[in-house]
């Protein structure tokens, strides 16, 4: 004689009704973050267009001309004395490109390593576009990108790279050293992770120098793959504390949901729409992206600002963290494994 269908079962291994609602919770919560992936993604980089690209006019060019640049917010004009000025605004990482006098012509100077897109959209927009209005304009290229790197991806990539290690390294180093409230596991936590960073950071410049084929600024983006690690490491840790094992979560829709698209990997962040564009600049993966094109290339360029965003974020981190660890909830030893077993 059969048993009912329901007497098959074990008993002992029907979830409980906590279970259930864990499990919906989880299934939507990563439902939400995938969502908002496609979201990020698309919504930033589906169609890409210029907002006030920066680009600097020696004086000399005619003023219908620069009216004529001026019109439509795509450019951001700059007025200088001459071409050296210009020049040097580029070499500074001031503006993307110039527009100068040459002889009876006009000159477009680009830099396609600060973006080959803005490159292509200087050069395969703008310049067309004085051409058919009578305008003689030529083309100068300064800062090209090397034939290994022609999009100039390698540095971003390299930093997609650090600010995963980041993250994940925070959620590995909770696992091994405990996230219970207490400033010491706090501690043992950013040490690995200066650890990690001074590891990844060397490891990273290496293979993106190998691969791009970097002249010089292997230091300097050492140091940026060590900052980068931190800086998304140590929030990762004080969100954790604050908010158990949601804070892995929050992390990565910071980090990788928002922050990657809006990072100026692919497009500048003046190519990309609303919030991206804004707050791009401001996040881990923005700040080191820049820092990362200006070290490799524009050896005359200030690392600082793009420098102070990362430290930034890593004071906050730190402070948060260490607040937290007093008396901040933490994540169980199981919710701990739980959480890294989402992240991979």
């Amino acid at each position: 004689m059969k048993k009912p269908a329901n007497e098959i079962i074990d008993p002992s291994l029907r979830p409980d009704r906590r279970t259930l609602l864990l499990s919906a919770g989880a299934i939507l919560g990563v439902a939400a973050l995938a969502l908002l992936f496609i979201a990020s993604y698309g919504g930033a980089l589906h169609q890409p267009k210029p907002h006030g690209v920066p680009v600097s006019v020696a004086r000399g060019v005619p003023p219908k001309v620069i009216a004529g640049l001026e019109a439509g917010g795509s450019l951001d004009l700059t007025m200088v004395d001459d071409r050296a000025a210009a020049l040097d605004r580029i070499n500074k990482r001031g503006s993307y490109g110039a527009l100068v006098p040459a002889g009876r012509r006009l000159q477009m100077v680009v830099a396609p390593a600060a973006s080959a897109a803005i490159a292509d959209f200087l050069t395969g927009d703008v310049v067309p576009g004085l051409r058919k209005q009578g305008v003689p304009v030529t083309v100068e290229t300064v800062h090209p990108l090397p034939d290994s790197d022609t999009r100039g991806l390698v540095g971003f990539y390299t930093v997609v790279g650090w600010a995963i290690a980041g993250y994940l390294g925070a959620t590995l180093f909770g696992l091994v050293f405990g996230t219970s409230p207490g400033v010491s596991r706090v501690a043992w936590r950013f040490a690995a992770l200066a650890t990690l960073g001074l590891l990844v950071g060397l490891g990273g410049a290496g293979i993106a120098t190998g691969l791009a084929g970097y002249d010089h600024g292997f230091i300097e983006i050492a140091l940026i793959g060590f900052l980068t690690v931190m800086a998304t490491g140590t929030i990762t840790v004080a969100l954790q504390q604050f908010l158990g094992i949601l804070g892995t979560g929050v992390a990565i829709l910071v980090f990788v949901v928002f922050g990657n698209p809006a990072a100026g990997g692919a497009y500048a962040t003046e190519l990309l729409p609303g919030i991206w564009r804004t707050l791009g600049p401001l996040t881990p993966a923005g700040a080191a992206t820049s820092a990362v094109r200006d070290a490799a290339y524009f050896p005359d360029a200030s690392l600082w600002p793009t420098l102070l965003v990362l430290l930034a974020w890593i004071a906050v981190g730190v402070v948060a963290a260490l607040i937290a660890g007093r008396k901040g909830p933490g994540i169980s030893e199981e919710a701990e494994k739980a959480s890294l077993a989402g992240v991979a």
